[in-house]
Formats: C-alpha cells, structure tokens, sequence
C-alpha cells in the first residue's frame, strides 16, 4: 500500500549474506547494515515497523518465505486497520541480539594501504 517511510527503527540483528535477497524482496523498507549487524524498518507508523520487523525475522528464520511474509503483512494491516487483533504489529515477538556485527573478511591490510599511499599507487 502507498505510505510514506517517516518512522524508523533500528534492532541489533545479524542477517546471513544468503538472507539479504530475500529480505530486499520481502519489503524495500526493511534494512539490514551487515557490518553494524543492524536490522531497521522504515514505514508509516511504530506498528507497522514491528510487522515488518517481525516478519523479516520470520522470513530469516525461515520459518515464511518472502510470499507468506508479504500475504502475512497484508493480512495483518487490514485486520489492524478494522480494529482487530494484529499481534505481529504490537511487539517484537523475538529478541534483538547482542553482539550481531560482521566486519567482513579484510581484504587489504593496513600496511598494504599504507605502502600504496607513501608510494602513491
């Protein structure tokens, strides 16, 4: 549905790499920042956000696909909307983890860099 992205919220979330795909396919408001270990929604409203944060959690857990979410999230915005239970929408239903940041394998090493700015290559 059209809306604008004005509220956003960030929660310490390791995503795996094979996992990015399908989060970009589910919602592109759903984020994930590998090296931070950050995982954020962006969308109309605090509510809306815990849907899709639930959800992105669901889809990396494998427990929905990218399908399921993306019915699951329209189902759930209409049953909210009507002023029925929506409980994806009123909470985190998982815990944010500590500690989810992926610096990545380092490619090039410090004095690699620094040789090829002292020899200016």
């Amino acid at each position: 549905m059209p809306h604008g992205d004005f509220v956003e919220q960030i929660v310490d979330y390791h995503v795996p790499v094979e996992k990015f795909g399908d989060l970009a396919a589910f919602d592109g408001s759903v984020v994930a920042v590998r090296t931070l270990g950050d995982m954020a929604a962006r969308c109309h409203d605090e509510e809306a956000n815990f849907l899709a944060l639930n959800l992105a959690h669901d889809i990396v857990t494998g427990s929905r696909s990218v399908d399921d979410a993306r019915n699951h999230y329209v189902g759930s915005m209409k049953a909210y909307r009507r002023g029925e239970a929506a409980p994806y929408m009123e909470k985190l239903n998982f815990t944010p983890q500590k500690g989810s940041a992926d610096p990545d394998e380092e490619l090039i090493s410090r004095e690699v860099l620094q040789a090829a700015a002292t020899s200016g290559r």
